[in-house]
């Protein structure tokens, strides 16, 4: 592999941890227009109060395996109420740094995928590599658990390691991410970042708080009416809910209706029109250009796809 290669994908986090990786599994892709290579690193820190990295181009895949339990994730805000231990998941996306508090040393296993890789990987279930990948921090998935461990036993084993074994792994669980992040049913359409759907904000949990929302995507939704039913204040209620998301409400709103309307897109034939009103929109051409903007592509192209 190539000392870029190298560079960009564990030299953050040798600098961020002060040790080197444990293990290393460096694959590439057996096709003739890969777009990166897939790395893999095992972790062992020392004993420390937290640490930063910075922005990559990379999807990074993070498991955490054992040592400090009280892992939490800095925001703008503060600390994350919610703690990252053994067992749990992270995704840090392309073009986004972070700062975690660890309070002792811990060990994790990372996977680290190129971007335009994991747009390759990804398709059907992207559009295109404009798709947003949404920081998730500290989450129970045993599906990427097991697969980042059946990484991490093939490196440990001391046997070469057959590129295409690791590239199907990885592909298979970056469509099981995509699908995760499109479900209805994970209380927050994709959108938490540092809380768990059980996290609250005010009196109700983010999960109750997207399933009113959920209920009322086919109209103009109101911030006020929303903060009533959390108990809170708008401005204490706006302030919460971006802390929690790591975004605003506005913007969960709308991306909230963009995933349902892939589900009406690939699912039935419904009008355009139609899915455009069912999921809250002002007009045909604001769906549009929305849908676009997020996926890559228009709701009919996106439904010719599927």
């Amino acid at each position: 592999m190539t000392d870029e290669f190298r560079l960009r994908s564990a030299a953050a986090f040798s600098s961020a941890f002060r040790v080197p990786p444990e293990i290393v599994e460096e694959t590439a892709p057996a096709t003739e227009h890969a777009a990166g290579n897939v790395g893999l690193y095992g972790w062992k820190t020392p004993r420390m109060d937290g640490f930063e990295l910075p922005e990559s181009d990379e999807l990074i895949i993070a498991l955490h395996l054992g040592g400090s339990r009280r892992v939490r994730a800095v925001t703008d805000q503060g600390l994350s109420r919610s703690c990252s231990m053994p067992g749990l998941v992270t995704v840090l996306p392309p073009g986004r740094s972070a700062a975690f508090r660890t309070e002792g040393s811990i060990s994790l296993v990372s996977l680290h995928v190129p971007l335009a890789l994991a747009a390759q990987l990804s398709m059907p279930l992207h559009a295109s590599a404009n798709v947003p990948w949404l920081p998730r921090f500290a989450f129970r998935d045993p599906y990427v658990s097991a697969s980042m461990e059946a990484l991490l036993r093939t490196a440990r084993s001391g046997q070469r390691v057959r590129s295409d074994y690791v590239v199907k792994v990885v592909d298979a669980m970056l469509c099981h991410l995509a699908q995760w992040r499109q479900s209805p049913d994970d209380g927050g359409g994709g959108v938490l970042s540092t809380a768990t759907p059980e996290a609250r904000i005010g009196r109700i949990s983010l999960r109750e708080l997207f399933a009113l929302i959920d209920a009322q995507l086919g109209r103009a939704l109101n911030l006020d009416e929303l903060a009533r039913c959390t108990g809170l204040g708008r401005a204490t209620f706006t302030r919460s809910f971006r802390q929690a998301t790591g975004m605003s409400a506005h913007q969960a709103i709308n991306l909230r209706r963009i995933e349902v309307a892939r589900k009406l897109l690939a699912e039935t034939d419904l009008d355009l029109a139609f899915v455009a009103q069912e999921t809250g929109w002002c007009s045909q051409s604001h769906f549009t250009a929305s849908f676009r903007k997020v996926v890559g592509c228009t709701p009919a192209r996106y439904r010719a796809l599927r």
